[in-house]
């Protein structure tokens, strides 16, 4: 409640009308802002007063404002030439990976790193691992791909997250429920089984983070880094979300190369790629530099 308070307030908000979030939804249109084009791609409610999530499309970064309905236009050809439009377009066309793998910008020695909090029963987080991390590298970038049925079961943890200064997050879209079934293939399984709702999927952990007062990014980790055309035409037509998948997933040991994005677990399901990434950490600090999830797609 109180980062929900705190956002209310950098709103402009009165206190007294705090909340929860109604008719939270998708709505597309755009607007401009001096030479900038905006994206808006949700609307909903706040103490009565309606909110848009916001898309710079030449920084990638969002932000909610409340905006006069009459600035707001269809998406035209415009929106097709912006950055954001056509690195959604790229990555939505990477259905068997799962999205983009790498950097498409080229920036010395820059590396990105991503972890996952897919649903868990382990109690805690790798917080000896963000500690080791931030020691030796001090205030770091890193995309945190969160899933509300690991944050419904964890909120002391996701506490710890939100609140450490020497960790500048991004947060990216990882599922509301997360369904995982082992005894499934896995064509059949995550976001590709038949029940799956993919707009609960995607909308209900961006809910969740605005009532924490934390604005969702336009990244989206498919759950085991599974889908097919379908699921990224939905991407890229209705959610406009820019799928991310890895190059560097740790477990695997899978190698980190300038532009990598790095793949590890943060909920204590992978330990072993945890403590393949701690042994690295001194020569990957020495050699990269880690970037913004943003500096991957635009310069």
């Amino acid at each position: 409640m109180m980062r929900l308070i705190l956002f209310l307030m950098l709103c402009w908000l009165p206190l007294s009308a705090v909340e929860y979030i109604k008719h939270y939804e998708i709505f597309v249109k755009q607007y401009q802002e001096n030479d900038t084009l905006f994206l808006i791609s949700r609307r909903f409610e706040l103490s009565g007063v309606t909110f848009y999530l916001t898309t710079n499309t030449q920084t990638l970064q969002t932000k909610v404002l409340s905006l006069d309905a009459s600035r707001l236009m269809p998406l035209d050809e415009n929106f097709s030439k912006t950055p954001f439009a056509q690195q959604l377009t790229n990555a939505t066309a990477l259905a068997t990976k799962g999205g983009a793998t790498h950097a498409t910008t080229e920036k010395d020695k820059a590396i990105y790193l991503t972890m996952d909090l897919c649903p868990s029963t382990k109690k805690g987080y790798e917080s000896d691992f963000i500690e080791q991390l931030t020691k030796q590298n001090g205030t770091t970038p890193i995309a945190i791909a969160i899933s509300s049925a690991w944050k419904d079961h964890h909120e002391k943890e996701f506490t710890a997250l939100v609140n450490n200064p020497l960790l500048q997050i991004t947060w990216v879209n990882h599922t509301h429920t997360h369904f995982y079934d082992p005894h499934l293939p896995e064509r059949e399984n995550f976001m590709l089984h038949v029940n799956t709702d993919v707009k609960a999927e995607i909308l209900g952990v961006e809910k969740k983070l605005l009532e924490e007062g934390i604005t969702p990014s336009v990244f989206f980790r498919f759950p085991g880094l599974v889908a097919d055309e379908k699921l990224m035409r939905a991407l890229r037509e209705t959610y406009f979300l820019i799928p991310l998948s890895a190059n560097a997933w740790i477990a695997k040991n899978e190698p980190i190369k300038a532009g990598s994005f790095i793949l590890i677990h943060g909920n204590k399901n992978e330990p072993q790629g945890i403590t393949m990434l701690e042994k690295k950490l001194p020569e990957v600090v020495k050699t990269y530099q880690f970037h913004t999830l943003q500096e991957a797609f635009v310069q």
